[in-house]
């Protein structure tokens, strides 16, 4: 039984279990550090993603920020609840923006307001914004040419809406008498 408890015996078998250790290491290393290495490659994916949608987001605004209202600016201001999710300062001005544009009337000098602020919470959050000042982003470029252009849209998009609902309306769907189509009734002789 000393045999089995010498000090020999048990260098032996320790270093047989270090061995085995070191072989399963060897084996399971580069597994686990492909794991590692394919987890840490999806997660900064996910996050250049999410960057680069919340930059996209951002441009958008900045771009569209002199006329506001035009499709790109409508769908990048309704995705910023799910790209900035996770930032409180841009959803509050998001919602205040939200609120001066559903007051009627739409006073225009609130929504560039609540739009600069919410555009430097962006930046902000983006760590963009070292420089930036709130006049920074009320600065727009608008030619009298492209201001006419949409103001000629916005009228002749007014009148076709106007004539639409005339030729709809209920009321002009009766027919009066001067339009009857049977003829008058004959007048009786006296």
């Amino acid at each position: 039984m000393n045999e089995w408890f010498s000090p020999n015996t048990v260098a032996a078998f320790l270093s047989a279990v270090a061995a085995l250790f070191a072989a399963i290491a060897t084996w399971r290393g580069p597994l686990s550090a492909a794991k590692l290495s394919e987890s840490l490659r999806q997660a900064s994916d996910q996050e250049s993603e999410r960057r680069r949608f919340r930059l996209n987001v951002f441009a958008t605004i900045m771009q569209e920020r002199a006329q506001i209202y035009s499709m790109d600016g409508v769908r990048a201001l309704n995705s910023i609840d799910v790209a900035f999710s996770d930032a409180n300062a841009v959803r509050e001005a998001w919602a205040e923006l939200y609120q001066a544009l559903n007051t009627e009337p739409m006073p225009e000098h609130v929504v560039d307001e609540r739009i600069r602020k919410l555009l430097r919470e962006m930046s902000a959050e983006l760590g963009i914004s070292e420089r930036l000042r709130l006049d920074d982003f009320g600065r727009i470029y608008y030619p009298k040419a492209l201001s006419e252009e949409h103001k000629l849209q916005h009228l002749e998009r007014v009148a076709a809406l106007s004539r639409l609902q005339n030729k709809s309306s209920p009321a002009s769907n009766t027919s009066s008498a001067e339009q009857d189509p049977w003829p008058p009734q004959p007048k009786r002789r006296e």
